[in-house]
């Protein structure tokens, strides 16, 4: 062999050995940015996940859970306007730890974390390690700046699946895909779509619709019809093998019939009685967070380039640069997380709430820009491989903030994943200045979120729990083990279960307005209606008068009543009924009746305002004794 043939060998090998050690140091940076975001995602879960009941339609499942447990199904036994599949998660939950609310909050967190890992996930594929790190934290961590967060949530669970299904299906427009493996992937897909469909049919429906025609398009473009055709099957074939497997459990249970009505006409028909209502409520939020809207345009405006300019590649760096992003990233979410720890404020006060409402704003028209924008890429026949990519990224992220909002047009669900991809485009676009301005504001909001958390970690409706540093008592309750609550908290639930049991039997009925499911799951009693829930977003005017009545008839053994004010009653039938009376009304006035016939055995005050809730048993239950009504008190 000549001089010149062993040179270029040697060559060759060498070049071979930099590319096998650039692929495994690369595999390990990512590996390294994967621990980093799914570290400081838990350290700020930590702060406040077991420091709060979620009192207020706030349970994260467990009701519904143990009445499945106890054989009490959904749709035939009670009302439940949402898909199936977040109630089948928190039963699995239950049934292999224990009928806990701590088992189901703990999963939460697990299942939080694993959210982040799959916003990462994506985003590392087209950018550098610590710009997807630490984009993915604080999208994550600003997601959670909602006082009616319960970590257990079936808003983040549906997006979970969401981001999973376009995560999954975004393999299918890599170039080296063969067409079993196209077929696979949209296998993959299709089935994560249905778990995405019976989880929360809005945001299940946008992306059962998206993935297919995005991808089909893409690939019909980049490679031909032949190989859309491939992915696409895959797709249907998984979505509608799943679908029959659940549809044929509901069937067989006898279900079927209920769960659609409820789920696609009676639940959609409390929101909106026709969708102009849709429209009128998001403009009317919208102009009450203008500033937040109008900070969003501006900021986009000002990012166009670089949003523009997502289709080039991501900047390379060595290795070495890489750890040391992804340490600045530890170092700033620690730090901002520290820093509210010993800033947390003990009062409702909403500022650090206030200062997140731009990111939802950012998210969700940033998004909605770069779809229209790829769009107008394929019209014109020009979207490259990477720009079909970011306008998979990107239509998942839109259709998940639209059909999010469809349930409250502006909480923070809505910026994942969107908010992700826009800052991961900016950091990757951006340096120098630019790019400390982005660290700044990102480092604000993460300071912002979790002072909010720790200062409210729960509330609902006008029902606030307290802030984390009051919560430093354990319940007597072994069914609350692991929750360290406020004493407040501790006594209203020590004495609501006590009082349940006292005065009623597990045969007997109980009912609560407004809602706090916690307790028909902790006492294992039956609500005297079909709904365990009245909240009006989830109740329509109809149905809540049939409700009125049957409670009347009922004669539940134990009423719990904390009375709404005029003006909160108000401002939720300005919100949700357009300024018209609803049938809570109604309710109102049957609990109002029943509660002049019972006997008033216990009147408590909630923090921190001091609004008062009754209790009230049926006569029969205690004996002769002095009834008293609330005005009487």
């Amino acid at each position: 062999m000549s001089s010149v043939a062993k040179t270029s060998e040697e060559e060759n090998k060498s070049t071979e050995h930099r590319l096998v050690s650039s692929f495994a140091s690369k595999k390990q940076t990512v590996v390294v940015g994967a621990i980093a975001t799914a570290l400081v995602t838990l350290c700020f879960l930590l702060l406040f996940w077991n420091r709060f009941l979620g009192l207020r339609s706030g349970d994260g499942g467990f009701s519904g859970a143990v009445y499945f447990l106890n054989g009490i199904l959904p749709y035939r036994d009670y009302y439940c306007p949402v898909p199936p599949l977040f109630l089948a998660r928190c039963v699995a939950v239950l049934a292999v730890f224990g009928k806990l609310p701590i088992a189901l909050r703990g999963f939460a967190v697990f299942e939080r974390v694993a959210l982040a890992l799959l916003v990462y996930g994506w985003l590392v594929r087209f950018f550098r390690v610590k710009d997807a790190s630490f984009a993915a934290i604080v999208t994550i961590v600003a997601s959670a700046c909602d006082y009616a967060d319960p970590v257990s949530s079936y808003n983040h669970f549906t997006i979970t699946l969401a981001v999973a299904t376009g995560f999954a299906a975004s393999y299918a427009l890599d170039e080296d895909r063969t067409p079993r493996a196209l077929h696979l992937i949209g296998c993959a897909a299709g089935v994560l779509a249905l778990m995405c469909m019976i989880a929360k049919q809005t945001i299940g429906l946008g992306v059962t619709l998206a993935i297919p025609l995005v991808v089909g398009l893409c690939l019909i473009q980049l490679s031909g019809i032949r190989w859309a055709l491939r992915f696409l099957t895959g797709f249907a074939a998984g979505w509608v093998v799943g679908a029959g497997v659940v549809l044929g459990w509901m069937s067989h249970e006898g279900i079927l019939r209920a769960f659609l009505t409820q789920s696609f006409v009676t639940g959609p028909a409390a929101k909106a009685s026709h969708p102009g209502d849709f429209v009128m409520r998001t403009i009317a939020v919208m102009y009450g967070y203008w500033w937040a809207a109008l900070s969003a345009a501006i900021l986009l405006a000002f990012a166009w380039g670089a949003l523009r300019r997502s289709e080039k590649e991501e900047k390379s760096e060595t290795t070495a640069d890489s750890l040391k992003g992804i340490l600045l990233a530890v170092l700033l979410g620690l730090v901002c997380l520290g820093a509210s720890t010993v800033a947390t404020w003990e009062t409702i006060v909403f500022t650090p709430y206030l200062a997140l409402k731009p990111a939802i704003y950012v998210s969700f028209f940033g998004s909605g820009l770069l779809t229209a924008y790829y769009l107008w890429q394929f019209l014109a026949g020009k979207l490259s491989r990477r720009q079909s990519q970011f306008a998979l990224f990107a239509t998942i992220a839109f259709v998940s903030a639209l059909m999010t909002s469809l349930s409250y047009p502006a909480f923070e669900a809505m910026i994942i994943p969107g908010l992700g991809l826009v800052l991961a485009v900016l950091l990757n676009d951006w340096s120098g200045w630019k790019r400390w301005v982005v660290y700044a504001v990102c480092g604000a909001m993460l300071f912002c979120t979790a002072l909010f958390k720790e200062g409210l970690p729960f509330g609902f409706n006008g029902w606030y729990e307290p802030g984390v540093k009051a919560a430093t008592t354990s319940s007597s309750l072994p069914e609350l083990r692991g929750f360290l609550l406020s004493p407040n908290t501790v006594d209203f639930a020590d004495t609501t279960v006590r009082i349940i049991r006292e005065h009623s039997s597990p045969a007997d009925t109980i009912f609560i307005y407004p809602e706090i499911g916690i307790f028909y799951g902790l006492t294992e009693r039956r609500c005297a209606t079909f709904s365990l829930s009245h909240n009006m977003d989830t109740v329509p005017d109809a149905f809540a008068r049939e409700e009125a009545q049957r409670l009347l008839r009922a004669r539940p053994a134990v009423l719990i009543y904390g009375p709404k004010s005029e003006g909160l009653l108000l401002d939720d039938e300005k919100t949700w009924r357009q300024g018209r009376r609803s049938g809570q009304r109604d309710l109102v006035a049957a609990v109002e009746a029943l509660a002049r016939e019972y006997v008033l055995v216990h009147t408590t005050k909630l923090y921190p305002l001091g609004e008062p809730v009754y209790f009230f048993v049926r006569p029969d239950k205690l004996g002769n004794q002095t009834t008293a009504s609330p005005a009487e008190n």
